[in-house]
């Protein structure tokens, strides 16, 4: 826990610094970043305020409008920053929440905003709370502090606030710490069903072998629906959230059913598929608890029984409606992989595809392999090179470096130097900006991702060898030009506290547009930045030019949006910030590559990729046992799996003509393999 402290204080200091900010604002910054990987607030955006409402005092640190299920995160944070590892009493809970609840109910109540400058954060957030209403479906409070919990802390009951039901939730050291260590990566969420059954959900039970078990029951409407209000998209597992368009997009078959048949919604529907690492049942098979739940599939399902019961008028009768439910039991080592997988197969009738399920995409295994290959180029004064680190799933640096004795943890870190990592979420970030689609990044991560996955899953189907090394080294290099705008906005003069990270991508996004449209035939040279290991001067300089220029028209008064950062997710936004003058400066002219040099470029390292990707290939049949390569060959044999020209190609691992397969004949291989396996060979 100790070491668990320093190194978040750490990595507070070191942001403060960066963004030319105070400690504080930094640590919610930092828990904002946090919650969005374990998947528990998709996007917070800091801000600050302390004050009175009225006669009370209030105080809020940080918001999320945009969840998928209609919820609004509020947050409040107590950074101690001593390193003492102290911890806070109940008191001081009731004070913080206390704080936070008043100006929410303020906000909700549209007194707030009274004698208030209008272009305060904490007053534009107000507004977008009081004019939502009804429409949202809970309140989700938090408490943020790098102190741990007294042992005397009781439990925050919900509550509500114009009848909309309000909870809370609190992360402190202990929390956090649980959760940096978590093989999940993220916040479980474990249930108990005896709170709406005493004797739980009746089931069937299939025993599996080995990896899982599943259970087949009929679960109340009823259950599902309070599910979804009290814990909403957290209930659905990240990819299936991603589809989840909210409110205004009920089935209308199923409201149909709901109003009018409940007792036929079991026939009608197709009910939902969840995942969950572990189960307890009653003596008679009953569902009594589960952890780590997860729907997979349904997610539309779940949620138009909360909207339709909540919505329509008079009130559905859901004791009627029952859900078929197939629940999948994973082992929790296994979870990170299996689940997935249960999803990408339970969503494959749909529309859902497979950029969708995007965390295991082949791209991420070659970006990550290359990390791990290209070296940084010598910088003066250093005697070694290092690498930048890709990390392909949450928190692999960190597990990496700490299964590690002290001596190697040290070189680990040399090798791969904290600055020097970038993940997966932070490769969409930078390649969505370049791309010229800066309002989906200002929509949180996720949404942003999903974008970004889309994009390269088509280029990936196309032609996968442009991911290659030069691939690589300009994703880096973004990664370095953005840093290093965010570092300069920070610190300019203009720059007020806030939006930084809009600002950023805006930047970014309106630079390539500037050089695509006014230095035809010209392109940035990304390979000069991974050279050199940062931006010039002069691009700074032009970079920090136009952050100021997109800054004016983020917060233009006359902006059709007031919030500034939902703004800033429009679209229209980002066609207003194209449209402002911008001349490329003369000293940028050196900053810039002819396109047919950075195309010759590309072209020599995607023929190095495929020459790469052979050898891969011919080096993994070998790693697959003759034994093994004789069991597919039967099970393909016996499927009707094969062809003629692949059964003899088959035969060169076999031992029946051994010899060497070709580079096709390896990719030929591995495709047979790989088709045996989804056909339920293992």
């Amino acid at each position: 826990m100790n070491d668990f402290l320093s190194e978040l204080l750490n990595t507070v200091e070191v942001r403060a610094d960066v963004d030319n900010d105070l400690t504080a604002s930094a640590f919610v910054t930092e828990m904002a970043e946090r919650m969005a990987a374990a998947e528990e607030i998709e996007n917070l955006i800091p801000i600050h305020f302390r004050g009175q409402s009225g006669r009370r005092n209030s105080g809020v640190d940080g918001h999320d409008l945009g969840d998928s299920d209609d919820s609004v995160a509020l947050a409040i944070s107590q950074f101690d920053g001593s390193g003492a590892g102290g911890t806070m009493g109940n008191a001081e809970v009731q004070r913080l929440f206390g704080l936070l609840e008043a100006y929410l109910r303020d906000a909700v109540a549209g007194t707030f905003p009274v004698d208030r400058e209008p272009s305060e954060a904490a007053v534009q957030l107000a507004r977008d709370i009081h004019s939502r209403g009804r429409a949202i479906t809970r309140f989700r409070l938090y408490l943020f502090t790098d102190l741990t919990l007294g042992s005397r802390v009781a439990s925050l009951p919900s509550t509500s606030v114009g009848e909309i039901p309000v909870d809370f939730h609190i992360w402190d050291l202990q929390r956090l710490e649980a959760l940096a260590t978590s093989s999940q990566g993220r916040a479980q969420l474990d249930l108990d069903l005896t709170e709406w059954s005493a004797g739980g959900v009746p089931a069937l039970t299939v025993r599996g072998e080995g990896e899982f078990e599943t259970y087949l029951a009929a679960v109340p409407g009823e259950l599902l629906a309070d599910l979804y209000g009290r814990y909403g998209s957290r209930l659905l597992e990240s990819n299936v959230r991603s589809f989840l368009s909210g409110r205004g997009n009920i089935n209308k078959g199923i409201r149909t059913t709901i109003l009018s048949d409940p007792q036929l919604f079991l026939a009608y529907n197709n009910g939902v598929t969840a995942t969950a690492t572990a189960v307890e049942t009653s003596p008679d098979g009953s569902i009594l608890r589960l952890r780590d739940l997860q729907i997979v599939n349904g997610g539309q399902t779940t949620a138009s029984l909360f909207y339709v019961r909540r919505d329509s008028s008079p009130k559905p009768d859901l004791s009627k409606v029952h859900v078929q439910m197939k629940l999948v039991v994973v082992q929790p080592e296994n979870a990170i992989d299996l689940v997935p997988n249960v999803s990408r197969y339970a969503n494959s009738q749909n529309r859902i595809s497979e950029a969708d399920f995007f965390s295991n995409s082949p791209f991420h295994v070659r970006i990550e392999t290359l990390s791990r290959q290209v070296l940084v180029p010598s910088m003066a004064g250093t005697h070694f090179q290092t690498k930048w680190f890709y990390e392909r799933t949450r928190g692999q640096y960190q597990n990496e470096r700490a299964k590690l004795p002290p001596a190697e943890a040290k070189k680990f870190e040399a090798v791969y130097p904290r600055a020097q990592l970038i993940t997966k979420t932070d490769a969409a970030k930078y390649s969505v900006s370049w791309g010229q689609e800066p309002h989906k990044v200002s929509a949180g991560a996720q949404k942003n991702f999903l974008a970004f996955a889309n994009s390269v899953a088509d280029r990936w189907a196309s032609s996968d060898t442009q991911f290659n090394e030069a691939y690589f080294k300009e994703l880096v290099a973004k990664a370095i030009l953005f840093q290093a705008i965010r570092v300069r906005v920070a610190k300019s003069e203009w720059y007020q506290s806030g939006y930084l990270a809009n600002i950023v991508a805006y930047t970014m996004a309106k630079l390539a547009h500037t050089i695509a449209s006014q230095a035809r035939g010209a392109r940035l040279d990304f390979l000069a930045i991974w050279n050199r290991q940062q931006p010039s001067a002069a691009l700074l300089e032009a970079c920090l030019d136009i952050a100021h220029l997109c800054f004016r028209v983020l917060t233009a008064e006359q902006r059709p949006i007031q919030n500034v950062t939902e703004w800033a997710k429009r679209e229209q936004c980002w066609q207003l910030v194209k449209k402002v003058a911008y001349d490329l400066p003369p000293s940028l002219a050196g900053e810039l590559v002819s396109a047919s040099v950075a195309a010759q470029a590309h072209k020599d390292a995607r023929a190095t990729q495929r020459i790469d990707t052979n050898i891969a290939a011919q080096s993994k049949v070998f790693e697959i046992s003759v034994d093994e390569w004789k069991e597919v060959h039967a099970f393909c044999r016996e499927n009707r799996l094969i062809s003629p020209t692949d059964n003899d190609i088959v035969a060169l691992m076999t031992g029946a003509r051994p010899k060497v397969p070709s580079e096709r004949q390896a990719a030929r291989l591995l495709e047979i393999h790989q088709r045996a396996l989804n056909s339920g060979f293992r």
